[in-house]
């Protein structure tokens, strides 16, 4: 069945991402260099403190007009865990909230790591984070693989008693792609939850990071969504869920983003299309260009070190129908002023999809068209503010 618009039903929050730098203890071959090295400068503490007023406003005005009020802050790179600032600042950013909004709505803070640190960090992460997303990596050398897995199992057996959980994504690499059915098999066997993931996202980018799959790589990667899916919808929908990804004639139908995505975070979604609708985490559809989107009132992304604020992180969506930062960390007053009068003038703009193709974000409700975009994103906010009504 084809869907023209998206719904969302659980992880309803407003999802902060911050990369607090590119230094990177790994160095794999399809992360670019606009994500990852190992010289930069770690941010100091200082420099980390200074965002915190703006990051809060900015959350605390999209609250005031959220039917859910929870937002949740997770942090990347880079890898934030190599930065000796990391752990005296998120103490101090939990400080902040706890003693100036913990009584507006509530928030929990995340990490996103390659999980290559040792046993005293684990422990320290799982004392300040409630969630922890593991990217295994298969490139790295066996000795950082090894520790990877011990500190999953750290963190799968200890994480719970500190009120922490934990998730895995595999990146399955097309010629390691044993290894990482073998970690998939590893992780089953501890009951430790895991997505497996493509690699390469956008084969367009130049240069182009994205991984082509043989067949039985790709029915492998079909299956394991379908079996997902099957347990939201009955087999036979989620067969036609997937049957798009079953024709491989050409080599960019390799490519392992044909398959679809799923939600990074396993939210449930609602797919309708003229009444008749259906549940799933994983979307077959990639292309939403020209989609009104509610990108903005789910997610935003900080870049500590190009000083940039962006709506999402790699959709990078604005108002305008342009893609690019929506202004600068350090100048965060005039968005703050910007959007307050927006909302007071009950003019805030909705985005209109600039992108050919949807990666993380794609979980935000949305529609082709601006009617049926309105009926799901009442659901979540309040509606009154939009410049369309």
């Amino acid at each position: 069945m084809s869907f023209d618009t998206i719904d969302l039903l659980t992880g309803n929050v407003f999802q902060v991402t911050w990369d607090t730098g590119r230094r990177c203890n790994y160095d794999c071959s399809y992360c670019p260099v606009t994500r990852h090295d190992n010289f930069s400068k770690h941010a100091t503490l200082d420099e980390l403190k200074a965002n915190t007023d703006f990051l809060y406003e900015y959350i605390d005005l999209h609250m005031q007009y959220r039917d859910f009020k929870f937002a949740s802050i997770s942090f990347t790179g880079g890898e934030p865990t190599v930065n000796p600032n990391f752990i005296p600042f998120i103490q101090y950013l939990k400080k902040e909230y706890e003693t100036k909004y913990s009584d507006r709505w509530k928030a929990n803070f995340a990490l996103t790591s390659n999980g290559a640190m040792g046993e005293k960090m684990a422990i320290k992460v799982m004392e300040n984070m409630r969630h922890i997303t593991v990217s295994y990596h298969a490139e790295s050398d066996e000795k950082l693989k090894k520790q990877v897995r011990d500190r999953i199992l750290q963190f799968h057996t200890q994480g719970p008693s500190y009120g922490m959980t934990m998730s895995v994504n595999v990146m399955f690499h097309a010629e390691l792609f044993d290894e990482c059915k073998s970690l998939c098999e590893f992780l089953d066997e501890h009951k430790v939850k895991y997505v497996p993931r493509v690699i390469g996202e956008e084969p367009d980018s130049k240069p182009s990071f994205a991984h082509k799959y043989n067949d039985e790589q790709l029915d492998y990667m079909k299956n394991f969504w379908k079996n997902k899916n099957a347990k939201l919808n009955d087999d036979a929908e989620a067969a036609k869920v997937l049957s798009a990804a079953g024709e491989k004639t050409t080599e960019k139908k390799k490519l392992g983003m044909t398959v679809g995505r799923p939600c990074c975070g396993s939210r449930e979604m609602c797919l309708s299309n003229k009444g008749v609708s259906r549940n799933a985490t994983f979307v077959d559809l990639r292309e939403f260009k020209g989609w009104q989107c509610s990108v903005n009132w789910f997610f935003l992304h900080l870049e500590q070190q190009t000083d940039s604020v962006f709506h999402h992180q790699t959709c990078q969506a604005r108002f305008d129908g342009t893609r690019g930062p929506i202004g600068k960390i350090s100048e965060g007053k005039k968005i703050i002023k910007n959007l307050r009068k927006q909302l007071k003038a009950k003019t805030m703009p909705t985005i209109t999809c600039p992108r050919h193709t949807c990666g993380c974000g794609l979980c935000a409700p949305k529609s082709k068209y601006k009617e049926n975009y309105l009926d799901v994103v009442k659901n979540h906010i309040d509606v009154s503010v939009l410049k369309e009504l």
